[in-house]
């Protein structure tokens, strides 16, 4: 490093390369860098480097120009022409021999194995895969209301009295010519019928009770045996005395609300639409009903009446019985009561 102050003054120096001192005009000294460093010279002043590398050259020019003699010598031939004296004479061919002045030169070649050193390679990178699983979306939940559970009905004695029933001739008319009607199609028709016009006032359809249907169709048979057609029988037995006496209070339970005892529907009708009679007036033929027919006018005639409409749409009642009956005289009786 060159001396940072002035020697004369003790200025600071500026910067390296300042010559001259600031304050006092002083000559400074020059920096190191700046001094041409002494190369070391050969003969003629000329660098040891560059005749180094005149040797290298001089060397390699030799070696080339001589090794075509090198592999001759070495392979057992003649490097030279042929002609007057000149040339290199051959080597006997006889090991083990040789001439004054020639130096024999071992066949034995060297030979350079060249070893593949393995480039080490970096292990495979493994860039891991990520799977994004799918959210999975939320099913909607659907509620589904708990139906509120039918009224049963109560029986309370533990033995039931069924009505007598009609005798089963009772079902075939005496009138010559008239149909035969099964009573049991005739009382599911018009189960189906009623059930039809709840289903038509979204109203829930009644179950078919047959202890229920053996009541009706007890009190059918009663008002053909009696000829009456009322809903309270001889004995003054209403609907519900006729259910008590039989061992069905039909008792329910809604809600808040207590039910008890047998709701009725009857209906009377004949077996014809209409007939015709003679000059004497008397009747000589029937337009008889078929069991279709005398179910749709039963209802109809039902669902026109106030009250008997009001039994039919009455939202507590669960079920049902029908009850049919045939008179002598071809009339038709039928008894529908409620649970």
């Amino acid at each position: 490093m060159p001396p940072r102050f002035c020697p004369t003054c003790g200025a600071p120096r500026q910067f390296l390369a300042q010559k001259f001192c600031t304050s006092c005009g002083a000559t400074l000294p020059e920096p190191l860098s700046a001094v041409p460093s002494k190369v070391a010279t050969g003969p003629f002043g000329i660098p040891l480097i560059a005749l180094a590398a005149g040797a290298i050259v001089v060397l390699l020019v030799a070696g080339v120009l001589l090794l075509p003699q090198i592999m001759a010598v070495a392979g057992g031939t003649a490097a030279g022409g042929g002609g007057g004296g000149g040339g290199i004479t051959p080597l006997p061919s006889q090991p083990g021999t040789s001439q004054p002045g020639v130096t024999a030169i071992p066949t034995t070649g060297v030979v350079a194995t060249i070893v593949a050193t393995p480039v080490p390679t970096s292990p495979p990178t493994t860039i891991p895969t990520t799977t994004k699983t799918p959210t999975p979306i939320p099913t909607p939940t659907t509620t589904v209301p708990t139906p509120t559970p039918r009224p049963t009905s109560v029986i309370t004695l533990a033995v039931t009295q069924v009505p007598p029933q009609p005798p089963s001739d009772s079902y075939t008319s005496s009138t010559p010519g008239a149909p035969y009607i099964d009573p049991t199609a005739l009382e599911a028709r018009i189960h189906e019928l009623t059930n039809a016009q709840r289903q038509q006032n979204g109203l829930p359809t009644l179950s078919y009770d047959p202890f229920l249907a053996d009541i009706a169709r007890g009190h059918s048979w009663d008002m053909v045996s009696r000829n009456f057609f009322e809903h309270e029988n001889p004995d003054g037995q209403t609907a519900r005395e006729r259910g008590d006496e039989a061992g069905y209070p039909c008792i329910r339970i809604i809600g808040l609300y207590t039910y008890s005892g047998l709701s009725e529907n009857l209906y009377q009708g004949h077996r014809a639409s209409s007939y015709y009679t003679n000059a004497e007036g008397e009747v000589i033929s029937y337009d008889w009903k078929t069991a279709e027919d005398i179910a749709q006018v039963t209802v109809n005639g039902w669902m026109e009446s106030p009250g008997h409409r009001e039994n039919i749409l009455a939202q507590h009642l669960s079920y049902e019985g029908i009850g049919i009956a045939f008179g002598p005289d071809d009339k038709v009786y039928a008894t529908q009561n409620f649970c």
